[in-house]
């Protein structure tokens, strides 16, 4: 197929002819890089890696005069995309983008599939889209056009404190966190060294976790203490461990029955997480039918990861517990404090 750039021409029996020596892999670089780069060539070049700055500038500037100083170019030279649309325009295609995640969130139980970057290069985004297919938006990191109808754009929440941690937040209501190149308005890009984020909704990715103790539990076996208190809602610790398929899952879900003792964790449609071998202190986090703590599968920069949450105001030394979602057959099983509440 043709270069997206206009790069590539399709010549006779179908084969791709590249033109100014840009292989397919670099174009597509290219064109993902030059909304959020700009004119900043050589950074484009040094992510691009195989050609210079002076090479990225005579590229982009043949593009230009091959587009004839169209639409977005004043005098010739290539103007970088900015918000140019009317205040009312933007208020109606961000409430109609609002209610489209309303609709794609609606009668969905399960979290959806494992993201994948669509790559289909100069056509829209239909029902062949692997994007449009699992129900997922498009992202940054996919090939289609900037102006895609199903590109999810980020929020617009004005920077204040404690912003992005309500369903006004088009992320928070999309069960994503905020991504730092699109959600410029919030403050999630701000500098890493910067003590107080006004984004509340960025804790996974910056790794704002609070500080755990394992200490033997009143529970079942060791338990995991917080050691300073956290507010209703606020971030406690991410759920980590080795990232497995459903069909290997389901293998070592038999292994672990017959131990009692089991540490996976259903990420998506596809892939399961397995703190047994590797972990984090957070899965010593027991059972409890009624926790303190809530875990959450958040869209972080294309990959599903677990947040745990906490469900109300938590106090220094209190031990940590979430709904691990038993069949009320398999808690009685399991869990040797929800025995002794069911005989009281």
């Amino acid at each position: 197929l043709p270069g997206p750039s206009g790069v590539g021409e399709e010549g006779e029996g179908g084969e791709v002819v590249l033109l100014d020596g840009w292989s397919p892999a670099e174009v597509t670089f290219f064109d993902l890089l030059k909304p959020v780069f700009c004119h900043n060539y050589c950074t484009i070049a040094e992510v691009v890696g195989s050609k210079s700055c002076q090479e990225v500038f005579q590229y982009a500037q043949r593009l230009s005069a091959k587009a004839g100083g169209g639409a977005g170019r004043m005098g010739g030279e290539e103007v970088c995309p900015i918000a140019i649309k009317k205040k009312k325009r933007n208020m109606r295609s961000w409430s109609h983008h609002h209610h489209k995640i309303q609709l794609k969130l609606e009668g969905q139980k399960t979290h959806q599939s494992n993201y994948q970057p669509c790559l289909h290069h100069g056509k829209p985004c239909d029902s062949s889209c692997p994007c449009v297919f699992s129900r997922n938006f498009c992202e940054k990191f996919c090939g289609c056009s900037q102006d895609c109808p199903n590109r999810f754009p980020g929020c617009r929440c004005r920077k204040r404190a404690g912003c992005c941690n309500t369903k006004h937040c088009p992320c928070f209501l999309a069960v994503r966190e905020c991504d730092p190149d699109l959600c410029h308005l919030c403050g999630a890009g701000e500098e890493l060294e910067t003590k107080s984020v006004t984004c509340k909704n960025v804790a996974i990715q910056r790794g704002q976790q609070k500080h755990l103790m394992l200490a033997p539990s009143d529970v079942a076996g060791w338990g995991i203490f917080l050691r300073d208190g956290a507010g209703k809602n606020e971030f406690i610790s991410e759920y980590c461990g080795e990232m497995i398929s459903q069909e290997e899952a389901d293998r070592r879900g038999k292994v672990y029955d017959k131990y009692m003792c089991s540490f996976l964790f259903n990420l998506n449609h596809e892939y399961v997480v397995d703190a047994t071998r590797k972990g984090n202190k957070i899965r010593f986090a027991n059972h409890s039918i009624s926790p303190n703590c809530f875990a959450k599968v958040m869209l972080v920069s294309g990959d599903h990861r677990i947040g745990i949450y906490a469900k109300r105001s938590i106090e220094p030394g209190e031990e940590l517990f979430f709904d691990y979602r038993y069949g009320p057959t398999e808690q009685l099983k399991y869990v040797s404090i929800e025995r002794e509440m069911v005989k009281y």
